[in-house]
């Protein structure tokens, strides 16, 4: 798998801000729930960023369920750590990586890989990671509006999405939800 590279600091503040706010905008517990994920479940949380997603799925898995919260960014892993000490959570668990998950194989339900896709250079290498790491039958949940803005319409986009995930016959597309796009691993459907 090729190294990616994080984003400068400043743009990484500016992220956080941005998602600050639009996390007032959007219903982002809606949208984890829209992926299938519940109690127990074992949920990789691929470019956390602060944890916009991390903490609301953490809530939903509970404690019989685990997080692995990765990023590619320094200041997320720290901003995650952070959190996790001050609610004393035992749920979670961050994962800095410049490549690969380090996770065992087939030990993930559901990865959440929420506006983060179009950031990825080596898109092909890290879904075929995903698909390692996935449970037979597991699911990928692409919400991607970031996406709408590298193409000329949300339909171009939601078929390149389809097109990407779907294109070497791992995943197909199981259920599109509002701007969740969810695709399943092959076996055991």
């Amino acid at each position: 798998m090729k190294k990616e590279k994080p984003v400068n600091n400043i743009h990484f503040k500016m992220m956080v801000n941005i998602m600050s706010l639009v996390k007032n905008i959007r219903n982002i517990k809606k949208e984890i729930i829209r992926s299938g994920i519940k109690a127990g479940s074992h949920i990789l949380d691929y470019g956390c960023g602060s944890g916009f997603c991390t903490f609301p799925a953490a809530e939903i898995v509970g404690s019989q369920g685990m997080i692995y919260a990765l990023d590619i960014h320094p200041s997320a892993i720290k901003i995650i750590e952070k959190k996790i000490k001050k609610h004393k959570l035992k749920n979670i668990q961050p994962i800095l990586t410049e490549n690969g998950t380090g996770l065992p194989n087939e030990s993930i339900d559901i990865v959440l890989l929420f506006n983060v896709i179009f950031m990825i250079k080596n898109q092909e290498s890290v879904i075929n990671e995903l698909h390692r790491i996935l449970k037979k039958g597991g699911i990928i949940s692409v919400v991607n509006n970031g996406l709408g803005s590298k193409f000329k319409s949300k339909q171009v986009a939601g078929d390149n999405l389809i097109k990407l995930f779907c294109k070497n016959n791992k995943f197909f597309l199981s259920e599109k939800i509002k701007n969740n796009y969810n695709f399943k691993k092959y076996g055991n459907i």
